[in-house]
């Protein structure tokens, strides 16, 4: 019965991957003195709170003292050497695994992948790519989500758009990263088709959807595509989002339509310094610069300390008043050692 006990408190204290390094250190000490430290299961369990304190060596430590290696131990090290951005590492360890006697299987490829595309290495992304086709994995949903996320991120949406349609089912996150991916490659035009695609089929926009077609709305010849993604954005629930609110706001005040930035960030329950900034800067590139300093001083009131974008935009607006005194009153309220200095003495 106590030896039940034991095994449920182990089990309880290795499930949370909230534990401190200390806790961490305390737990695999005690797995050594019972030898269940050569059980992959545990080994794995330790290696992912080593990974998740950050300890990347004394996490690769325990892998390398594991005789037994599980799929899944080999992909918690592999990911562990992949979060900590030590790439070379986390392929070189796939590399190994592939001459081992144990069949990698679509989560490994999927957080090789990542890590394909986290380093910017288009090569290896592409071999990688084609062993997963090889093992099988090329219509895997697991993977193929992780290759049209990659091959965006990286610019390459043609092979995005090859593996995508691929896909029987896509789900919202693999037509987000689609539609993202051929935003951030300067073919806005194309998101949208796949917009209008992702809802002719019946899948319903999150934020994230909306975030990737919003920040391709430059100028006021789009607004009416902007106004539609915002009312979109008001039956969906959506617009209360920070991000989204954020987003709305900067779009809106590049069209120069400060009333309508004005009423989406007011709808914003809690505004973040993204969204203040975006209002700010908004009202400062429109030339209305009493409303700058106006909500500059509301932002003080929050006690949100300023970015240097949203510093630049104040002081352009100063720059272009007659007074400054009230501005180098905020300047210095703000106390922003250095970054600026107004002298009171005129």
């Amino acid at each position: 019965m106590l030896m039940v006990t034991q095994f449920q408190w182990l089990h309880s204290e290795l499930s949370n991957i909230c534990k401190s390094l200390l806790r961490a250190k305390q737990l695999h000490a005690w797995l050594l003195k019972t030898h269940l430290s050569q059980d992959p299961f545990y080994a794995t369990q330790i290696v992912r709170l080593y990974a998740v304190n950050n300890d990347i060596n004394s996490a690769y430590h325990v892998f390398d003292k594991t005789s037994t290696r599980s799929v899944y131990l080999w992909n918690s090290m592999i990911r562990a050497f992949a979060k900590s951005q030590r790439f070379s590492s986390a392929i070189s360890l796939f590399r190994t695994m592939l001459g081992a006697d144990i069949r990698p299987d679509n989560y490994t490829y999927a957080c090789v992948i990542r890590a394909c595309s986290d380093n910017i290495d288009f090569g290896m992304l592409r071999l990688v790519h084609g062993g997963a086709v090889v093992y099988g994995f090329g219509l895997d949903p697991i993977c193929c989500s992780a290759l049209v996320s990659a091959y965006s991120k990286l610019g390459l949406v043609h092979e995005a758009c090859r593996v995508f349609n691929g896909i029987a089912e896509p789900d919202l996150v693999l037509w987000n990263s689609l539609i993202s991916g051929y935003g951030s490659s300067g073919v806005w035009d194309m998101g949208m088709k796949m917009f209008s695609s992702m809802r002719f089929v019946g899948k319903k926009p999150d934020g994230y959807t909306l975030a990737s077609l919003l920040v391709g709305i430059a100028d006021s010849s789009l607004l009416s595509i902007g106004q539609g993604l915002h009312g979109l954005s008001q039956k969906s629930g959506l617009d209360s989002d920070s991000h989204v609110g954020s987003l709305l706001v900067t779009m809106y005040s590049r069209c120069k339509c400060m009333d309508s930035a004005f009423r989406v960030f007011c709808s914003v329950s809690t505004p973040d310094l993204v969204t203040w900034s975006a209002l700010i800067a908004g009202y400062s590139q429109s030339g209305e610069y009493e409303k700058v300093l106006f909500f500059f001083r509301k932002l003080n009131m929050e006690s949100k300390k300023p970015d240097s974008v949203l510093i630049a935009s104040v002081l352009a607006s100063i720059a272009q008043m007659a007074n400054v005194g009230p501005g180098c009153e905020d300047w210095d309220a703000q106390n922003l050692s250095g970054e600026l200095s107004c002298n009171r003495e005129q």
